[in-house]
């Protein structure tokens, strides 16, 4: 029988634990993500709102949530301080104002919508193709490290 290298067996509980915090984020809750960032619920659901609908007015989307008008302009006056939303001038009357998202907004709830292949993606999003290349090449060493291994124990015992 082999004997353990400590060394080794450190390097491997470290990569476990890189794997397990990977898992988690990709799998997190949105609304838990939400509240790190100071977002409550409503607003995440304002917002996710306004990507699928397009464009709303505050009465529209209040009806659309089911929220008051007064709960529904109060998300957009926070969420626009944050710079997450803006207010325009509806072009066909003057007198509404349409709320829309932000880019970022869009690709975040976009991102969630896709589940833990948008959180990868968002997270590949932002690395060079080299680094997405070795991070593919390095995933791919370790799952045929272990299939290797996998296989070896599978032909002992026969």
């Amino acid at each position: 029988m082999a004997r353990h290298d400590p060394k080794l067996i450190e390097e491997a509980e470290q990569i476990l634990g890189d794997i397990r915090a990977l898992w988690r984020d990709l799998l997190r809750n949105p609304f838990a993500e939400a509240e790190e960032h100071g977002l409550t619920g409503p607003q995440v659901t304002v917002m996710a709102c306004l990507v699928r609908q397009g464009p709303l007015t505050v009465t529209e989307l209040g009806r659309i949530a089911s929220m008051t008008h007064s709960t529904a302009s109060g998300i957009i006056d926070r969420l626009q301080s944050r710079g997450l939303v803006e207010r325009t001038e509806d072009s066909s009357d003057r007198r509404r104002t349409r709320i829309t998202v932000t880019d970022q907004v869009t690709r975040y709830v976009r991102e969630l919508e896709a589940g833990p292949a948008g959180q990868l993606a968002g997270a590949l999003r932002s690395v060079t193709p080299a680094e997405r290349k070795a991070i593919t090449r390095g995933l791919s060493l370790l799952r045929g490290a272990l299939d290797a291994r996998r296989r070896r124990g599978a032909s002992r015992g026969r």
